[in-house]
């Protein structure tokens, strides 16, 4: 399946009065924008602008124009994360054909305007963990945290069962140097 067709699965959360433009052709436009370094909003508009012939005759829109950045942002804050997740680790899955010895990096960026409580013991965010392979430069897999109710070690873990590799080197931050061993729920052995 292609990256469109995985896109596609993901529900439209707008009424139908609000639809001007197809979920899937915004997500897809974002996605590429952000692989192409370009993640604000505006900026995320200003790739659509500057390619915006190849894109409305790729996505068939009778518009003469693409979505501005109010556009987009709604589309992203609105549409749900998981589902976005599922649908790109599903894609990505199928590209995954990794050689012994290869070096994998996972690391937890938090996301950008997800922080609430910024000044209190009661801080959130949501954070985006990736595994990223430094040969090819390419994400393999993601997972969301919030950090209220998980930490960055027992999402690294579930992404480590969830590729089940053998013979590849991960790099982790030192927060994953924990002498205190994984609880016995655990599936993943962290060998240190």
């Amino acid at each position: 399946m292609t990256l469109i067709e995985h896109l596609q699965t993901i529900p439209d959360f707008r009424r139908k009065q609000g639809r001007r433009y197809p979920l899937t052709a915004l997500l897809l436009i974002t996605i590429m924008s952000i692989m192409s370094g370009r993640c604000r909003y505006r900026e995320i508009a200003a790739f659509a602008k500057a390619n915006q012939k190849d894109l409305l005759t790729f996505f068939h829109l009778k518009r003469k124009r693409l979505a501005s950045h109010v556009t987009f942002r709604e589309a992203i804050k609105g549409v749900d994360f998981d589902d976005v997740i599922t649908a790109f680790n599903q894609w990505a899955s199928q590209y995954v054909t990794l050689a012994p010895e290869e070096w994998l990096a996972i690391d937890g960026k938090a996301l950008a305007s997800t922080v609430t409580e910024y000044d209190s013991s009661y801080q959130n965010f949501v954070a985006l963990v990736s595994v990223f392979s430094h040969k090819r430069g390419q994400v393999f897999r993601a997972a969301k945290l919030e950090n209220q109710k998980s930490s960055e070690i027992p999402a690294v873990q579930g992404l480590i069962a969830a590729l089940d590799l053998q013979g590849v080197v991960f790099s982790l931050d030192a927060l994953h140097c924990q002498k205190k061993p994984s609880p016995p729920s655990s599936t993943v052995a962290m060998t240190i």
